[in-house]
Parts: structure tokens; sequence; C-alpha cells
């Protein structure tokens, strides 16, 4: 206070290095605290009394390597920092912008977050009750806090679904919502192709689920959104509505489509509304569309249940963004998009980039694109970036999220060869591995008219730590943020390595079948750094989610072939191999279960023989097993990312009377912080 403790001199002091002071590494403490010469008088103040609470404003003020280092000035400040637990929340808050954990600590939780040496998979225990039956390509959210999981529709290749279930996430108990006989509902549909199908929105201090269009039949799409809720309300008290547009507004609804994007714009203020942004996509004819299209329960009239008897409609409607002034971005599907608030100009921002359509000045109507456009919610602008994609890495199908004011592009794929795009041209072409940065703050700069693109921006290539990530080419995965988009998880996805006669595998949209999707334990966790060459990045396959047969399937004899990634599972002898991925190199002749030649990837790069019993394939050979990713809610802590999948049911397990199948719906959750002892081994 009395301009003694300078954070200036502090950092310079810091900087300046080593010397021969008896204090260890770094200047003598007095240093930091005047220009001149050391004060020897009694009464001068010195690092080591400094207090709990200086400490923890200096956490609070000075960034995260700076830190490290101030503590590195004497022993009494390095183990005061260690020791302060408010230092270490101050960390944690400019990381997060939240609260650590409490069970865990502030100081051991930013450890796991900037290692990722925790992160782990984790499986709820199966219900002892109804549960639903497994189906694929259904509407999953989470709700309440991240509290709760509801389930829609879907489709198993037989059939497709209209029934609604909601499950408890602390104890893993279904049970179906929306089910009584006089209740309208949607009709049956899945989303295959449809960005998951919906949101939850909040809407002062309720929540609702937000359905959108969906695939009701071979062929056939529609544009009709739903609403269920009041999520805050017991599931048995939750009703589905149907979204009608005002009388006052024509042509509110949006044109039907596939392969488009929602993204869910968060409320800036706590008793505000949350919006869904609805961009591009193609419509029935397959030609891509740019229109983009906001919903939210702003002015939404929600009903109040009365004498027993629900209200039979919502009066609200879809605004169109698209007569906007100045430049536009191109139609485009298969494109990526997030949402951003700027720091600088308080301004929310929807963030659009990549995809397949028509490439400026060119004539192909399918060219994969690599420009990046943010749509200005306060002004209704767009507003096109200097940064593009070098030459020769334009893409569609890529996963995108914003972390820690950067935009974060992963994997996606090329658009296929002109040679073979004559018939199928909607085809993927081969799929990247790699991952870009994007500084936001730098690209787009305050103005008087609130934001204005940089005039020089570009994008970083992102050179990931190869002796703990042993990465894979991914198109069609989902980008999810944990902690304030501390942490990055890529997940999910295909690979798009077909030959010329492999047509099979992608169906006349360009969908990828299921024997294409990359398992669970591909999923990449990935910490930003102030500079790429400092980013973190670790393959998540400790733990196990829940899939086919007991702790997952071992490969079959179609399964290893050369080049197939498998997972080391289960050993006993050579335990810290287990979780590493590897390349089959080579099988023995005889029954599947022999031994296999096996490639590892860093840190091991070794190869080693080992029992197929003992691995675990990284794509799945059955149809209709691929997990469905949980779109997360606007009012979720963001701490896990919660997944389903098909397991055998167990031998008088509960199930729904119609129920033919033998499998039912589990649910996983992958995290990058210790699991809580009191949560048990499940």
């Amino acid at each position: 206070e009395a301009g003694r403790f300078s954070q200036s001199r502090m950092l310079a002091a810091a900087r300046r290095g080593a010397s021969a002071s008896p204090h260890g590494p770094g200047m003598h403490p007095h240093t930091l605290l005047s220009d001149s010469a050391p004060d020897s008088s009694s009464d001068a103040p010195t690092l080591e009394s400094l207090p709990p609470e200086l400490i923890a404003a200096i956490g609070a003020h000075v960034k995260l390597p700076w830190l490290g280092r101030f503590a590195c000035c004497c022993a009494a400040v390095a183990g005061a920092v260690r020791q302060a637990e408010e230092a270490w929340a101050a960390v944690w808050a400019s990381l997060t912008g939240g609260v650590a954990p409490a069970p865990l600590g502030a100081r051991a939780a930013v450890r796991s977050l900037l290692t990722l040496d925790q992160a782990h998979w984790r499986s709820l225990p199966g219900s002892s009750g109804e549960a639903p039956d497994w189906r694929q390509h259904g509407c999953v959210l989470t709700c309440s806090g991240g509290t709760r999981l509801i389930l829609f529709g879907g489709r198993d290749g037989r059939r497709f679904f209209c029934d609604t279930w909601a499950c408890d996430l602390a104890s893993g108990a279904w049970v179906r919502v929306a089910a009584h006989s006089d209740a309208r509902c949607p009709s049956p549909r899945c989303f295959n192709s449809d960005s998951g199908g919906g949101r939850v929105l909040r809407s002062g201090e309720e929540e609702w689920a937000v359905l959108h269009g969906g695939l009701c039949a071979p062929g056939y799409r529609d544009s009709q959104t739903w609403l269920l809720g009041p999520l805050s309300h017991p599931p048995k008290e939750w009703s589905w509505l149907p979204a009608s547009p005002p009388d006052h507004v024509e042509g509110a609804a949006p044109v039907a489509r596939f392969h488009h994007t929602l993204t869910l714009l968060p409320r800036r203020e706590a008793a505000g509304d949350d919006s869904l942004a609805l961009l591009g996509g193609h419509d029935r004819t397959i030609s891509p569309l740019l229109d983009l299209r906001l919903f939210s329960l702003r002015h939404a009239s929600l009903p109040r249940k009365a004498s027993g008897v629900a209200a039979a409609s919502v009066s609200v409607g879809w605004s169109s963004s698209t007569h906007v002034l100045g430049p536009a971005p191109s139609p485009r599907a298969f494109h990526s998009a997030a949402h951003y608030d700027h720091p600088a100009a308080g301004r929310g921002l929807l963030l659009a980039c990549c995809g397949l359509g028509p490439a400026a000045g060119g004539e192909e109507v399918f060219a994969a694109l690599d420009d990046t456009w943010a749509f200005d919610l306060s002004s209704g602008r767009w507003l096109e970036l200097a940064a593009r994609l070098p030459h020769g890495f334009a893409r569609s199908r890529a996963a995108l999220a914003v972390s820690r004011d950067r935009l974060l592009l992963a994997g996606g794929c090329r658009a296929r060869a002109a040679a073979l795009a004559t018939y199928l041209p909607l085809t993927p072409g081969p799929a990247f591995d790699d991952v870009w940065l994007l500084d936001l703050r730098r690209g787009l700069l305050p103005s008087e008219l609130g934001l204005r693109p940089a005039a020089v921006s570009a994008w970083e290539r992102c050179v990931l730590p190869h002796e703990r990530a042993h990465r894979t080419p991914h198109a069609n995965a989902t980008a999810g943020t944990l902690h304030g988009g501390a942490v990055v998880l890529v997940l999910g996805g295909h690979d798009t390595f077909l030959s010329p006669l492999a047509d099979e595998a992608v169906d006349s949209f360009g969908d990828l079948a299921d024997e294409q999707a990359w398992a669970l334990h591909e999923t990449e966790a990935i910490v930003v750094g102030e500079r790429p060459e400092r980013t973190e990045a670790r393959l998540c396959t400790r733990g196990a989610p829940h899939s086919c047969g007991e702790g997952g399937a071992s490969p079959s004899r179609r399964q290893l072939v050369g080049g197939a990634r498998m997972l080391v599972q289960g050993l006993e002898t050579q335990a810290h191999i287990n979780g590493s991925i590897g390349t089959v190199v080579s099988r023995a002749s005889g029954s599947a279960d022999g031994r296999v030649d096996l490639a590892l990837g860093p840190p091991h790069s070794k190869s080693i023989s080992i029992r197929c019993q003992h691995l675990r394939p990284s794509r799945s050979e059955a149809r209709g097993g691929m997990p469905t990713i949980a779109a997360p809610g606007g009012g979720g802590d963001g701490s896990a990312l919660w997944v389903i999948s098909p397991v055998e049911r167990a031998a008088g397990e509960g199930r729904a009377a119609e129920a033919p199948s033998n499998r039912r719906v589990a649910v996983s959750c992958i995290s990058v912080l210790p699991q809580p002892e009191h949560e048990g081994s499940a």
C-alpha cells in the first residue's frame, strides 16, 4: 500500500535469474522491495515476513508462470505459496473463472488441470429398475447443473423411438418422463446429422430442453421445435410442448435441414435468457444454406399448469438474421461453430469456420473451405477474420472450441478428390490429425462500432507433445470443454481412411458408418498454454467407459489387420504399459487369442508381443454401437463430459415391456480431476 511492493519490480527481479544469495535461486528478497541498496535496519520488510493475505493478492494478479518464478526467490515464500490455499484458489480462478472443488483443494486441482495426469473415465452403476433400450443417434442433454441426463428418440436400425427418459447421475437410476397417454410429444425421430438435435436453455430461474428437427423417416426431415420442462420440477412433472411462431410473424420456421450446427449462446446476466443459434446446413435438395436463426425464450409465454391441465403450445419462434449489412460467409454445411465472449468489447460472438460449400471465385459447389467468421450478436454484423488456414489445409467436419481466448480447431477432413467426387460429392476425403490455434483477442479488436477484424491474424499449428499423445485422424469429432474452457476434450468422430471402392461405408449424404467410428479411449485432453509449444495433451485411457461385454470386447480376427489401432489393458507383469496405444504389425496364425506383434506409440515407442485378451480395438465392428455424447447445459458446472453407450442387460434386469432388444443404455463420464473418495469405485 505504501508503494514498496511493486508488481513490476517483483517480476523484474524474478526474471533476472539466479544469484549467489543464501536465500537460494533468484535475487535477494530485499531487491524486490526497492531499487536502492538493501536496508539493513531491523524493521526493513522481507519476503519471509509477507502475510498470507499478500501472497493471495500476488497469486491473484501475477500470471501463473511468473508466480512460480517468484516463489523461487526464497524458501520462505516458496513454502508460503505452496501452503497458501488462497493463492492456489486465485490461480484456479484465473485458469477456469470458477471456484476450486472443496474436497480436492485448489493446489491439487491446479496440478491435475495442468498436467492432465488424473484424466480418467468413470462408469455409473447399472440401474436395477427400468432402463431405456439402447439406441443410436438419440438427443442426449445434461441439465439441472450437471446432475441429470435427458434422452429422447434415436434409432436401433429397425425402428425410430419417441420415448423420453431422465437419468439421475448420482445413482444411475433411469425414469421415463412425459409418458402420459394423453400427452403430446415429438414424433419418432433420430439425430444422425443434426448437431445433437437440441440444447438446454435457461430463462430466468427455469430450464427447458429445446429440440429441433431430426430424421423422422428415411429421407424425411421436418423443422419442428419442441420444449420439454420445466426441468427445475421433478421429472415426473415434465411435459412436451410444441413451439409455434406468434401470429404476427411470418416465415419464422427455419427450412428443414441437416449437417448444420446448433450452438448454445449463454446468457450474460443471471436473470437473462440463453439463446440457440442454428447456422447453415443442407436442405432437402442437398444445397448448402447460409441463414442464421436464433431461438430464445425471452419473449415466450411459458405455460403454467392449472387444474392439472397444461398449455397446448408455447408461442415463440425463430428470429431471422439473414438480412445483414456488409459481407457474409458463403453457404456451407459440415462447418464448425462455437460461442465466444470478447472480454475487451463485452460482446458475444458466434464463430464459424471451414465447412463444405462453394469456394470464392471457384466453380466447385462442394469445396473445402478455409475461412473464419464472427457474427456480432449485438450489432448483427458478420466480421471476416484475416486468419485463413494455409494452402492445402482447408477442411470440413472439424472439431471447434474456445479455450482461454483462443479458438482451437482439431481434425476434420479434406474434400474428396475431383476424380471421385462426380457421383458422391459429399463423401469425405482423407482426415487430418492436426490441431490449430487462433488468438481471438488479437484477431478481433475493439472499435467505435464494437469490434473490427485485425489487419493481420493467423492460425498457428499446435505441435502437441508426442511423448504423451499418440494422435489419430478424426472427422466429425466433438470438442467439449471442461472447467470454463481450461481443458478441451476431442472425442468421438470417424476415421475416413477408405479405399476408392469402399463407398458402402458412406451413404449418399456423406455420413460415415459406425465401423469407421473411433472408440472412447481415443479421447484426447488438451490444455492450451500461453504459446502453442506449451500446450499439454494426453490420451484419456485411464479407467474405462461402458461397452458391450465385460471390460470391453477382445478384437476379432477381422480387426487384427496390419495398422489397426489397439488399446493395451489388463497386463500384470508389465503394468506400466497398460493404457498405451499401439498398431498391429502382424499376428500369429491360428486362433484369434494367439499372440500379436504390436508397435507401441510414444512414450514407449517399441514393439511387443501380446495376447489378444489384453487388447481392445479402437474401432467397433458391430453396427449400431457408436456412443452418443451429451450436449452440456448452460447451467452445468462443466467438470465432466457425459456419454451413453450400449451394454448387455444382466439376467433379470428390469426392461420396458415392449423392449425386444437385449442391450440397454449405460452412462459414463470423463473428467480430469481425481475422483472424490466418497464416490466409491463405481
